[in-house]
């Protein structure tokens, strides 16, 4: 059962975003433990996309948590085998590419600490090429752009190179830091969160991320799925964890885990299993948006699918098909969208959730007050967040499919992602 809440949804005045800010005494007693473990887990007081999930979910704010925690841990023993450079310089690079000012902002110090250059940070910001890249930030920024924009694909070049250098774990981890910087961009732009005084207090002076004006979410010639299977990637990128033995004797619990979350362990978790900790954090998140969402099925699978196509992940949108027909969709809605068009002839709730999808992941990567209002108005705002939530969720395995090409599934109804 989901753990909604309904909390007092205003702005908050020093910044006019569209959300406050929520307090533990707000909450029903039964959801304060989710409250304390997101701050347990994070070692500083609730920011940014927590602010967002908290008046939504509590629990899904603590597993937000605990995944993006494995690439925080700042001041605390690294737990992912990427470098604080690393991280902070794909944080940079992401928050860029989807226009996404509290990410920025919350990263920028964190990346100079790490030792990304002051005009390297600069020139991101600014669009433009960097100067003096290291060859890891050259191949990092390769990768990370390729997989966010465009057709969503990592050429066989980059992605061989990333391999050599980072290993099957780095890689895997890589595509997964980027997803997760994804996931939470998505309701962090939706809500417009900023940062407030108090943590800009405690920041170095920085010149902030400029978002460029709303141009609404016009219409993107979308490649078809077959010719993107047809481009020649590698057939095998990354071989399949499929059974105990293929893992560590200290990581088979991590197999069992998955499983619990979901029945059976799909192909893109066999891919995932490279990094086991992260995998197991994977699925947690996955499996509150697969089975306990406020989002009806029709309302769910439909982002799914938007989300899917956007993407260009065939195996996304093969592994959300079959739900979106169980739930009721009909079938000129899913044609259309599977071509990229904007479907005809549907409801007004569903044609406010297209347009508030596309809205996140086509222009300036924000939504309008007129589609954010219609949203709020069909959905209320619990949903509303649960709506960007499960965008993000599914921009970050859709990441992962594409970087690993990994073939579509059989229409067999168990989760794929």
């Amino acid at each position: 059962m989901s753990t909604r809440i309904i909390a007092p949804i205003l702005p908050l005045p020093e910044t006019g975003v569209r959300l406050s800010t929520v307090t533990r005494e707000q909450l029903p007693e039964d959801q304060r433990r989710f409250f304390d473990a997101v701050g347990a887990i994070r070692r500083r007081p609730i920011s940014g996309p927590f602010i967002v999930t908290l008046n939504s979910s509590p629990d899904l704010a603590s597993r937000f948590a605990h995944l993006g925690h494995y690439f925080h841990s700042r001041g605390q023993a690294d737990e992912s085998i990427l470098s604080a450079r690393v991280r902070t310089f794909v944080a940079l690079v992401g928050s860029r590419l989807l226009d996404v000012p509290y990410e920025w902002n919350a990263w920028v110090g964190w990346a100079l600490e790490a030792g990304v250059p002051q005009d390297t940070a600069d020139a991101i910001r600014e669009g433009r090429p960097a100067p003096n890249l290291t060859a890891e930030e050259a191949l990092v920024q390769d990768f990370c752009t390729q997989l966010a924009t465009g057709n969503h694909r990592v050429s066989n070049t980059t992605y061989r190179a990333a391999l050599k250098h980072f290993g099957e774990q780095g890689v895997v981890e890589l595509v997964v830091c980027l997803g997760y910087f994804a996931m939470i961009a998505f309701p962090l732009n939706a809500f417009e969160i900023e940062m407030s005084a108090a943590q800009l207090a405690l920041r170095k002076s920085f010149v902030p991320l400029k978002v460029p004006p709303f141009p609404g979410a016009a219409q993107r010639q979308a490649p078809a799925f077959e010719r993107l299977r047809s481009s020649g990637s590698d057939a095998l990128r990354i071989g399949r964890l499929v059974q105990h033995g293929d893992l560590k004797p200290a990581d088979q619990h991590y197999l069992d885990r998955i499983i619990r979350t979901r029945g059976h362990l799909s192909e893109l978790f066999q891919v995932l299993l490279h990094t086991p900790d992260v995998a197991d954090r994977m699925a947690t998140v996955g499996s509150f948006f697969l089975y306990e969402t406020v989002l009806p099925p029709a309302l769910r699978t439909l982002v799914w699918l938007v989300t899917a196509r956007e993407f260009d992940s065939e195996y996304a949108w093969q592994g959300s098909v079959v739900h979106a027909r169980a739930a009721g969709l009909p079938g000129a809605l899913i044609n259309a969208l599977r071509r990229g068009e904007t479907p005809a002839n549907i409801s007004g709730p569903q044609a406010t959730a297209i347009a508030f999808c596309h809205e996140l992941m086509r222009g300036n990567h924000h939504v309008c007050d007129t589609t954010y209002n219609e949203a709020v108005k069909h959905f209320g705002v619990p949903a509303t967040i649960q709506m960007a939530a499960t965008l993000g969720y599914f921009a970050m395995m859709s990441c992962v499919a594409n970087a690993f090409e990994l073939p579509p599934q059989a229409d067999n109804g168990r989760p794929a992602l």
